[in-house]
């Protein structure tokens, strides 16, 4: 026999907005960290380019640490214009999508857990996934699920749940998927 525990998700304006956000910032982490690295490589090379120490006697290599620096610095510029305009666009979807649940607010948002999937269904998606193929992992106060192999990512706290409903998703998540490093 199959049973499954539905899970109702109170849709709340603030918290979507606040978890779309967190999301959005956890994502360019990654690249910010190469951008901290690709700052370094920047001035080392520009360093070493236009003012080398005499005592290293670079000599034409030090032609290669200016092309250097100015390639690190384009990069740089290009790694934060991405940011700035990914930003814009996903602040623009993420209230877009607020809007739409809105005008939808009247239907339930809900989390099905079968023993063998999960599924997720609000008014605008419905999604089932198998354990194999979803994962989850904790940062700060959020829940982070993803699903069909990290392609689709949905965002929880303990707030959007009705009493220890949170608790009970996050049981049967450490029970049936796997935990992300």
């Amino acid at each position: 026999m199959d049973e499954s525990i539905k899970l109702q998700i109170n849709f709340n304006e603030d918290i979507e907005r606040k978890n779309q956000k967190f999301f959005f910032q956890y994502l360019w982490k990654k690249k910010f960290t190469e951008l901290k690295k690709t700052i370094i490589y920047a001035i080392l090379f520009l360093a070493l380019g236009f003012f080398p120490p005499e005592a290293l006697n670079l000599g034409p290599v030090a032609n290669i640490f200016k092309y250097g620096g100015v390639f690190f610095s384009g990069y740089i510029f290009l790694i934060l214009y991405h940011y700035f305009r990914s930003k814009n666009k996903t602040f623009k979807l993420i209230e877009e999508q607020i809007d739409d649940l809105r005008r939808k607010k009247d239907e339930i948002s809900f989390i099905t857990l079968h023993q063998d999937s999960i599924t997720f269904k609000n008014p605008l998606i419905t999604i089932n996934c198998i354990w194999d193929k979803t994962t989850y992992k904790i940062i700060d106060q959020c829940l982070i699920v993803n699903i069909l192999n990290n392609k689709i990512s949905w965002i929880f706290t303990g707030a959007e749940f009705k009493e220890n409903e949170y608790n009970i998703f996050l049981d049967f998540l450490q029970q049936h998927s796997k935990k992300e490093k």
